[in-house]
């Protein structure tokens, strides 16, 4: 059986026409909902559509346990009570259902469509493909369910590249499935024995970002054979027009994790050859977005200085670059 692990925060709209599309998913799975602390009445909506929709469920406080073992189409929200981020979040939820020794867990965002048969497509793919342990569907974008947002992608040298971003699906010229050596966290299907020593599938060193990439350095480290499954089908509610500028804080956070990252999986003589031309892609690419020479090399020196003190960035580290960011500290 699978284990759909599925969080939400401050975004039952979404949640629920998820929710909604995986009852008529053919195949076994239960689904967690896990409530990221939501602030506002997410979980009260919640609880009310699987009363009113008459489904298969329970309700478990954080810190309890799991009294009986889930049923095949069983939904049970989790209240955690707090935001843990994303890692954190998905992994609270695992370590609740351990117990029932799933198959296979799939991570996959809440504000996803999936097709009736996408799992059924996963699940046959990995029972051919054994020595596949880790993939993704084919993930398109909801607003124009024509056009690629992700087929998974290539990691090289802390970069990756998804294939065939924004292109029509008729443009594929694989057929089945497409080898990869980087998929999201969007929809990410893995097998139970790709869980850690402790219990968890995704690193807690990042609040926020970078655990996808954790991930699939660690599997192309451990000669992880991974997938992008064609015929396995879902809709992402991304906005494939507009060109998103981040805040530098922002961005500041996503290039610390990923020097902190890189230095821990890279040997010293690696890690000294990447972090010497890695900012280079950074200086062109901030460079281009509109800032100043100045700006962004002292934006570099601190990305430099400070991941070489940290081994994470914790959900406090994050709110305070988030709201008090400054290149001058």
């Amino acid at each position: 059986m699978t284990a759909i692990i599925m969080l939400n925060w401050n975004g039952a709209s979404d949640t629920l026409e998820c929710i909604d599309s995986l009852r008529r998913v053919e195949g076994d799975f239960f689904c967690v909902v896990a409530d990221n602390g939501s602030a506002d009445d997410s979980t009260g909506r919640i609880e009310a559509y699987f009363q009113e929709e008459n489904l298969l469920h329970r309700v478990v406080n954080f810190g309890e346990e799991l009294k009986q073992q889930p049923a095949n189409h069983e939904y049970i929200l989790y209240k955690i009570g707090e935001n843990l981020g994303f890692a954190k979040g998905n992994n609270a939820a695992i370590r609740l259902i351990a117990s029932a020794k799933p198959d296979h867990y799939l991570l996959l965002n809440n504000d996803t469509i999936v097709e009736a048969d996408f799992l059924q497509q996963l699940e046959a793919f990995a029972k051919n493909h054994p020595d596949h342990l880790a993939l993704t569907p084919l993930i398109c974008y909801n607003s124009d369910r024509n056009l690629v947002w992700n087929a998974g992608g290539k990691q090289r040298w802390g970069l990756r590249k998804y294939h065939y971003a924004k292109q029509p699906v008729q443009h594929i010229k694989e057929t089945g499935h497409i080898p990869v050596t980087f998929l999201t966290g969007c929809a990410l299907y893995a097998d139970a024995s790709l869980l850690q020593e402790d219990g968890t599938l995704l690193t807690e060193r990042f609040f926020f970002g970078e655990e996808d990439f954790e991930f699939c350095l660690r599997m192309n480290q451990q000669k992880c054979k991974m997938a992008c499954v064609l015929t396995a089908k879902i809709y992402h509610k991304v906005n494939a027009s507009v060109a998103h500028v981040e805040p530098l804080g922002k961005t500041y956070i996503y290039y610390l994790n990923r020097f902190i990252d890189m230095r821990l999986h890279l040997s010293s003589l690696a890690y000294f050859l990447w972090k010497t031309l890695y900012p280079i892609y950074i200086y062109r690419l901030l460079r281009k977005l509109g800032y100043t020479h100045s700006v962004t090399t002292r934006f570099i020196a601190k990305v430099k200085r400070e991941s070489a003190k940290r081994d994470g960035v914790s959900q406090s580290d994050f709110l305070e670059i988030i709201h008090n960011f400054s290149l001058d500290n």
